[in-house]
């Protein structure tokens, strides 16, 4: 009688050897430095550490961002090794936290680099995580289900497609990248679907009918109807809700939009400017 052993299959492991030689290095300047130093000497230690080992290290690599075929902006890669097949990300934190994982899979996503490494220079022992590129070559479909909208409702129409477009925009791009990159590609996407819009850079700033100077905002204003402000940070606080009402009763609007595209999921407060 014969019996058949089961077979494990090992997985494989993205540049396997490489990855070993990087932790190495960045072990040793763990080891040197020590935590919690600002992360410009380790991006200095690393490089230098990475040159000596004869690995190919670009730091401060920039990349564009490209939406619909057009340029949203600039981004830079802390260190691209060996043309893309590793990304490394230095992070000086409490802990590895989930929205680096998600900015570093966006950074991923954009290059087509075959593996990211996540190192964290900012506890008690070296932190450090792997992150193949499992949507190389794969293109996701956006799904999107228009919003129930209460009847009275101002604009119910604009405001599901200014929704559809805001989480588009995440859904492609992710977290990871600054405020005029997604106010870009949001406005890329409103040019796209032929939606009216203007880019309202400065205002004018009055007290008592004395102009006192113009005001950077940096808003869109979409079909004269809506105020939108774009923006990637780490929360939306009061004073945004009270300078975004300013702003819009300055510019004779009733509904404006908060976007912000700091987080995993794209957070949006809408804004009413009732009198």
């Amino acid at each position: 009688m014969h019996t058949c052993t089961p077979t494990t299959t090992m997985p494989h492991i993205i540049h396997k050897q490489l990855s070993y030689t990087i932790r190495g290095i960045l072990f040793d300047i763990y080891n040197k430095l020590g935590p919690r130093l600002p992360e410009k000497f380790y991006q200095q230690a690393i490089t230098h550490g990475l040159k000596q080992q004869g690995i190919t290290c670009e730091p401060e690599k920039q990349f564009e961002v490209i939406y619909h075929n057009q340029s949203a902006g600039k981004f830079y890669l802390d260190h691209y090794l060996e043309n893309g097949k590793i990304i490394l990300e230095i992070k000086v934190s409490s802990t590895i936290k989930p929205i680096h994982q998600a900015q570093t899979i966006s950074y991923l996503k954009l290059t087509n680099a075959d593996l990211a490494i996540i190192v964290n220079f900012g506890t008690t022992s070296l932190q450090d995580q792997r992150l193949p590129n499992f949507i190389k070559n794969k293109n996701p479909e956006f799904q999107w289900q228009p919003q129930s909208l209460t009847k009275n409702i101002l604009y119910p129409e604009l405001t599901n497609t200014i929704l559809k477009i805001l989480h588009k925009v995440h859904f492609t791009l992710g977290p990871g990248f600054i405020h005029r990159t997604y106010r870009n590609a949001v406005m890329i996407e409103l040019k796209y679907l032929d939606i009216a819009y203007e880019h309202i850079r400065k205002i004018p700033i009055y007290y008592n009918n004395f102009l006192l100077g113009q005001q950077e905002t940096q808003l869109i204003k979409v079909e004269n109807q809506i105020l939108l402000g774009v923006f990637a940070v780490k929360e939306i606080d009061e004073v945004m809700f009270l300078t975004m009402k300013a702003r819009m009763k300055h510019l004779g609007l009733e509904v404006g939009f908060l976007a912000n595209f700091y987080e995993e999921q794209l957070v949006v407060e809408r804004v009413y400017n009732a009198e």
